[in-house]
């Protein structure tokens, strides 16, 4: 999975045309809900299941594609 993917699901999910790849997801107006819906789309998207923690710990896109990537 690439930065960009993670990217534009984590701006689709917090409404915003661009999060930028070093931009946290909390910062940008994620929430532990939204984490959840990042986490299920993740998994059925990409076969690659994260923890709620692994998302808190990891918050960026570019941190995130990484577990992605490692997961597979």
């Amino acid at each position: 999975m690439t930065v960009e993917n993670v990217a534009a699901l984590m701006a689709e999910l917090v409404k915003m045309d661009y999060v930028a790849p070093d931009e946290s997801f909390f910062d940008v107006g994620g929430t532990s809900f939204l984490s959840l819906t990042l986490i299920s789309r993740i998994e059925s998207d990409f076969g690659v299941k994260l923890s709620m923690l692994d998302v808190v710990r990891a918050g960026t896109p570019v941190n995130v594609a990484e577990l992605i990537d490692a997961g597979r």
